[in-house]
């Protein structure tokens, strides 16, 4: 008995009879479906490369070059980095800079905690202090920096004025002593601000079992504090902490805006130094070289907290 002849396609068979067509045609299919998210992606992808990933490389390699923009860069090894670590003026943008991110990070994680510890009790019109604790973190920097002169101003400066009525009636000149004037831009940046934010949303989620568990031992208020508090505060103390130490190493605006820097140098931040090596005088190079030495310090900083983190840190349900 003979099998009777099949017409037309069949299932699994091309029109020519050929198996593998549709197979092929489904296989491009579900690429094309799988590539799609892909495609969305592109803008970003190119975005990254062209404004992030390009810069990066280029400044690696005019770090390595003597480049001043209207001619081509120069090929001249590491003498960029022995000649910045030879200069006076870059241990002094550094020794200003670590003695600002030494006392300002540190200071502003103490002030945000308690800010956040006041704006978690609970009170008539909570809200509201809430809103004032977050305005001066939306003042643009050139606003504030106006305020902070008239503040430390040496003749009608607020605080002279309240140190006269107190009985001193010799003023400070906070802005023209290369000492003294780096320390308004710690005071200045000694502050709560997104820190104190990201504190009170970690109290906020601190397990109200805890306390009632410290209640019931007998514990009191600043045993709390240091047994349940501020051991569930730590993930959050570490954010602050990385995030402050990173902005205090970028410092550059303020005293920019206040000083321009001096006097002598007193208040030459190390990001004020790449500024001027980039923009003022031209030497791309050395502004490169600079920037990738910033990089490494902070990139060293940021991982040895990250490495020591596991002994300090708590994760709830964790190690």
């Amino acid at each position: 008995m003979t099998s009777p002849i099949l017409s037309g396609p069949q299932p699994g068979l091309g029109p020519a009879g050929d198996p593998g067509l549709p197979n092929r045609w489904a296989r491009g299919r579900s690429f094309r479906r799988r590539m799609l998210p892909f495609l969305f992606l592109l803008p970003w992808f190119v975005g990254v490369l062209t404004f992030q990933a390009y810069p990066i490389l280029d400044s690696f390699y005019h770090s390595f070059t003597i480049y001043d923009v209207f001619q081509p860069a120069k090929w001249i090894g590491l003498r960029n980095y022995v000649n910045l670590a030879e200069h006076d003026y870059t241990r002094k943008a550094l020794t200003n800079t670590f003695i600002f991110v030494v006392v300002s990070v540190p200071g502003g994680l103490v002030v945000g905690l308690l800010q956040a510890l006041l704006l978690n009790v609970k009170v008539r019109g909570l809200q509201l202090f809430r809103t004032l604790a977050l305005v001066p973190g939306t003042v643009p920097v050139a606003g504030a920096a106006a305020v902070i002169l008239f503040i430390w101003s040496p003749s009608l400066g607020l605080i002279n004025t309240v140190l006269k009525i107190l009985g001193f009636p010799k003023g400070q000149a906070w802005l023209t002593d290369p000492v003294m004037v780096k320390w308004v831009f710690i005071v200045m940046a000694i502050q709560g601000g997104l820190g104190m934010l990201i504190f009170l949303a970690g109290l906020q989620n601190v397990p109200q079992e805890l306390y009632d568990a410290a209640k019931i031992d007998g514990a009191k208020s600043i045993q709390t504090l240091f047994t349940v508090t501020l051991p569930m505060l730590t993930p959050y103390t570490l954010f602050n902490l990385l995030t402050s130490l990173i902005g205090a190493f970028q410092m550059f605006s303020a005293p920019m805006l206040m000083t321009g820097g001096g006097p002598a140098g007193g208040s030459t931040f190390y990001g004020q130094l790449i500024y001027e090596n980039a923009f003022r005088y031209f030497k791309m190079g050395h502004a490169a070289a600079l920037s990738w030495i910033l990089f490494v310090i902070s990139m060293v900083i940021v991982v040895a907290v990250f490495r020591t983190s596991a002994s300090w840190v708590y994760y709830e349900g964790g190690n």
